[in-house]
């Protein structure tokens, strides 16, 4: 074994840490937030298809399937940030971040079963064992499977019209009677328990093209890494300036599709099965806009860079956050909590969730003026890599003295 290298490898400092990543991963999670808590209070409520109302349409339109998708990419490029380091300090780097996972994964199982089903940190861990086959590959043969998997994602919409035409003749859209969530509507905190793990049966009887979007994201996360995208970013301004362009242009054609489709339905099939193509790769289009419009702002309007940084906090303590905002929202919606589902409106769901977000910003930041991590982070770290030094930041700044 190499003599630079230990044990269990150490994480990575603060110094280390790349702030623009975290500055989309914070932005990311209060999109998620508005869209699972519109989830929460909507499957509440029993999914009506006639909500058209502009906080509804806001969300669908601009939130809906984009910052999750845009999570997922953050995790691609986590997956490379650790195994690089990890390799430098480790003889299995493999190894570590299987540990990592499965950790991860005990996470999700007990978020799903004790808080909420809407969970996806045990998505994430499964499918992030696959990224270990991908760690050594080169650029281009990552581009080669993104290609790959891109064009099967958007060839399924013409592939599920003709086996519904051969097998049923059905229309292929799915009954949203059919995902309702019985854990939405349980009377006992108890008895919601045994309800999450019988929808947990539905979710995931209906969740491979989740896992599949997901999964893309990673290997483009893995691509943007490999390229060295994030490094040196002032210098790679032209190549960013691409990027935007390219992600504008072709969210502008999904969403443009989306909400013609929505506005003034298609009678036509092959347009309204073109609408769905689109539609599929809206959370691709959308995430990967929005996060290279956070480029395009970091670095051409530099007096935004204060108010930027403050998406960093939650970024950076984003596993405590997310596990957080699932715990407050299900304890205000749901009937074994405070019950508000049943009495709010649109506005009002919108409202908490904005106000949620704001809560877990100034939490984060409070919390991290004393410590180096978030708690959720210290506990993943502590059990991937061993004993972690998490003293209060004062104490550090009292011994430099």
């Amino acid at each position: 074994m190499n003599a630079n290298k230990v044990a269990h490898g150490q994480p990575m400092s603060l110094r280390e840490r790349v702030h623009f990543l975290d500055i989309v991963r914070g932005f990311a999670l209060m999109g998620i937030i508005l869209v699972n808590y519109f989830l929460i209070v909507d499957s509440a409520k029993g999914f009506d298809m006639l909500s058209n109302d502009v906080f509804h349409n806001v969300v669908n339109w601009f939130a809906s399937g984009k910052f999750i998708t845009l999570f997922s990419f953050l995790f691609g490029v986590g997956f490379m940030i650790f195994m690089d380091r990890a390799a430098q300090k480790v003889d299995s780097p493999n190894k570590l971040f299987a540990r990592r996972l499965t950790i991860l994964l005990g996470f999700g199982l007990l978020h799903l079963t004790f808080v909420w089903i809407g969970d996806i940190l045990a998505y994430y861990a499964v499918a992030g064992f696959l990224l270990l086959f991908f760690y050594k590959r080169t650029a281009k043969t990552i581009l080669y499977w993104l290609i790959t998997l891109f064009v099967i994602q958007l060839l399924t919409p013409i592939f599920t019209m003709l086996f519904n035409t051969v097998s049923s003749g059905s229309s292929g859209k799915p009954d949203l009677a059919d995902f309702e969530l019985i854990s939405h509507n349980s009377l006992t905190y108890l008895a919601s328990i045994g309800d999450r793990w019988t929808d947990m049966v539905t979710m995931a009887s209906s969740s491979f093209s989740t896992v599949y979007s997901m999964f893309f994201m990673f290997l483009l996360g893995v691509y943007f890494v490999k390229m060295e995208f994030f490094k040196n970013m002032e210098a790679k301004k032209t190549i960013w300036n691409r990027i935007w362009i390219i992600f504008a242009i072709a969210f502008l054609i999904t969403q443009g599709s989306t909400i013609i489709a929505a506005v003034n339905p298609f009678e036509n099939t092959l347009w309204v099965n073109i609408a769905s193509a689109l539609e599929q790769n809206g959370g691709l289009t959308g995430s990967m806009f929005y996060m290279s419009t956070l480029a395009m702002l970091f670095f051409h309007v530099p007096q935004l860079r204060g108010a930027l940084m403050v998406f960093t906090k939650v970024g950076r303590m984003s596993l405590t956050c997310y596990l957080l905002h699932s715990i407050i929202g299900t304890m205000l919606f749901l009937k074994y909590g405070a019950g508000l589902a049943d009495y709010l409106q649109p506005a009002g769901t919108f409202m908490i969730g904005l106000g949620v977000y704001v809560f877990l910003v100034l939490f984060s930041t409070l919390w991290l003026k004393r410590f180096k991590y978030g708690p959720m982070e210290f506990i993943w770290r502590q059990l991937t890599y061993g004993k972690v030094d998490d003293q209060p930041k004062t104490n550090t700044m009292d011994m430099a003295k």
